[in-house]
């Protein structure tokens, strides 16, 4: 595929000029020729203040009177308003969008965004005067059949999507999707009847598309990204888009979806970052949907053909289209990763593109890297050692700032903050419980990042203060200081009730030996684990210099390979007893997922105050 053209060559060949003139630096001080923002006409302007989010124009309005009555002319808070209710309509309560400037008070639109911001924060804060309104499978999406559990789910504004699988380990393994609609608490589309379970689940409210993975259990057979409307229709589903690099059947290992993605001049409907792997190469590729009608007319390059439903089809390379109003598939980008092995966490922005990878067990380096992608160019831009092997990614975000930073949680429980820009790490640290597991996500909230790193029963949350550095001077200090541990929430209270649930879950099917694998393997770790602390207790103390050398690198891997046992009891634990599954968040909740199949929630806009006569007993 040819390469795209960066911007730069673009402007260069747009607007004539001199490629040997000097590169002016944006952070070097104005001259006399320089144009300011402030003598930009007020319509330019507006379009500027549309692609800037609240906290940047906050303190843009500080600048001058000049900046602050131009930014008021714009009504760029009322319009803030109407974006934030539109992207969180369960927040439509607490904002009236049509009220007045004038009679809103002193501070208007800005004042009453200000201060919603405020009460959440005040309510997620850790405090003694309220706490969440919990539930427990009382909510619209926890509806399900008798055979039937939730094994996965996904949380938007708008929509509350659902995953449902086999109950037990007898029922028939075939899986479900439900989508509901937040506002009207009802289901409004069911996909049922799915052989794999759809992995990587990704979608598009604003264009309705909804994206999964399908597994194929054949070696020459790709994987096939499924493709459906997000609400529902007479016939759902849309197209099925087999994944292939140079005619080899590829293996997808992440999916991230976004909305109005531009690429180059090119502004995207949909782009899904998709990376795969396929005959021992890594690639990264850029997928772009569009929704768009395929007939004999629109599409006459291709041999139409009729099934035996009657149904017109056209077959290309990657699968069959059918006749309708279904949905187009373009590669728009694609970079080649060396000599590495994704792992399932990625996310991109216009700007940049993340992923973390793992090396081969054949190279001598097996560390885990950060990939940082400049989308400009698609290229890479830097490879980073994040994590020592074995330590797999739980979750990962971009946050674009003054740096451009990428937040990661790994596995030992460690949060990480990498500088996209000069490709170095910020920040290293330990969360109270470091035993992390695949229950993490990342929000922004308000402009501050905040994640939810699960351990078996807890879900801690964590703020971490963004612009990162305070002053130019401090630019070398880490920032230690401005994470902040806010809350925990726990589903322990709740767990003995699950205990029987879990039990008959984890039953084996008739005819099948009792004894559990899982349990099979526990018991083998803790004798393993004897083994191991017999073995450091009999180590001789070394006599010879030459020998200490030695016993030190023994002792060290006998403590490694102790901490790994530790590891996996608990990830047995977790297994064969009632844990944490999945966590999502929005503004105003956290949504955890059982391995049960239950769904516990914590509502933060309904926080009661906590009964004083409690703390009085």
């Amino acid at each position: 595929m040819a390469r795209r053209i960066s911007f730069k060559q673009q402007l260069l060949c747009r607007t004539g000029m001199d490629p040997d003139e000097p590169i002016c630096n944006p952070q070097d001080p104005p001259g006399d020729g320089d144009t300011n923002i402030q003598q930009m006409p007020e319509d330019c302007l507006g379009l500027i203040l549309d692609l800037l989010d609240p906290v940047t124009v906050a303190t843009l309005e500080k600048t001058s009177r000049h900046m602050y009555s131009l930014i008021q002319t714009h009504q760029y808070w009322r319009r803030a308003l109407k974006k934030l209710v539109l992207k969180h309509p369960y927040l439509g309560h607490k904002i009236d969008t049509e009220t007045e400037e004038e009679d809103l008070g002193k501070e208007g639109c800005k004042g009453v965004y200000k201060n919603l911001a405020k009460e959440l924060n005040l309510f997620w804060k850790k405090n003694e005067k309220f706490k969440p309104l919990t539930l427990r499978n009382d909510q619209y999406f926890c509806e399900k059949d008798e055979r039937q559990k939730i094994v996965s789910m996904k949380v938007t504004g708008n929509y509350f999507i659902t995953v449902l699988g086999p109950r037990t380990r007898s029922d028939l393994a075939v899986y479900s999707l439900r989508v509901f609609d937040r506002n009207t608490k009802k289901k409004i589309n069911e996909i049922s009847n799915l052989i794999d379970k759809p992995e990587y689940l990704a979608f598009s409210p604003k264009y309705n598309i909804m994206v999964a993975k399908s597994h194929e259990t054949c070696p020459s057979m790709p994987d096939t990204l499924n493709i459906w409307t997000l609400e529902s229709q007479s016939d759902p589903f849309l197209r099925a888009y087999h994944l292939k690099s140079s005619g080899l059947g590829a293996r997808c290992t992440a999916l991230v979806l976004k909305e109005d993605i531009f690429f180059g001049s090119l502004k995207k409907d949909c782009v899904v970052m998709c990376p795969t792997r396929y005959n021992n190469k890594s690639v990264v590729r850029f997928l772009a949907l569009t929704r768009a009608s395929f007939c004999p007319d629109s599409f006459p390059a291709g041999a139409w053909k009729t099934d035996s439903a009657g149904d017109r089809f056209v077959k290309t390379n990657n699968g069959l289209i059918y006749e309708g109003h279904k949905v187009a598939v373009e590669e728009v980008g694609r970079v080649h990763i060396p000599h590495l092995v994704q792992l399932g966490v990625a996310d991109f922005t216009d700007k940049w593109a993340i992923l973390f990878s793992e090396a081969p067990k054949e190279l001598p380096d097996r560390n885990i890297h950060l990939i940082v992608l400049d989308m400009a160019n698609m290229s890479i831009r830097h490879i980073l050692k994040a994590y020592e092997p074995r330590i797999a990614v739980y979750g990962a975000s971009l946050h674009t700032q003054e740096p451009d930073v990428a937040v990661a949680v790994g596995k030992d429980g460690y949060l990480k903050v990498f500088d996209l820009d000069t490709g170095r790490e910020l920040t290293n640290q330990r969360v109270p419980k470091p035993m992390a597991r695949t229950n993490t996500t990342i929000i922004d909230f308000f402009g501050t990042t905040r994640f939810m790193l699960g351990s078996i029963t807890d879900i801690h949350v964590f703020d971490l203060q963004f612009p990162l550095y305070p002053n130019p001077e401090a630019k070398l200090d880490r920032i230690e200081r401005r994470r902040e541990h806010i809350r925990t929430v726990s589903i322990y209270g709740e767990v003995w009730d699950m205990v029987e649930e879990r039990a008959l879950q984890l039953a084996p099917p008739p005819g099948v030996h009792a004894l559990d694998p899982l349990m099979q393997l526990q018991q083998n770790l803790a004798a393993l684990n004897q083994v191991n602390q017999a073995i450091e207790a009999n180590i001789v103390r070394p006599e010879l210099p030459e020998e200490a050398d030695r016993v030190e690198q023994l002792m060290v891997e006998f403590r490694a390979v102790q901490q790994r046992i530790h590891d996996l009891n608990q990830e047995m634990e977790a297994r064969i007893s009632v844990a944490i599954e999945a966590v999502a968040a929005d503004l105003s909740h956290i949504f955890v997922l059982t391995n049960t199949g239950d769904i516990m929630t914590f509502d933060f806009c309904e926080s009661s105050p906590i009964d004083e006569s409690i703390g009085e007993d």
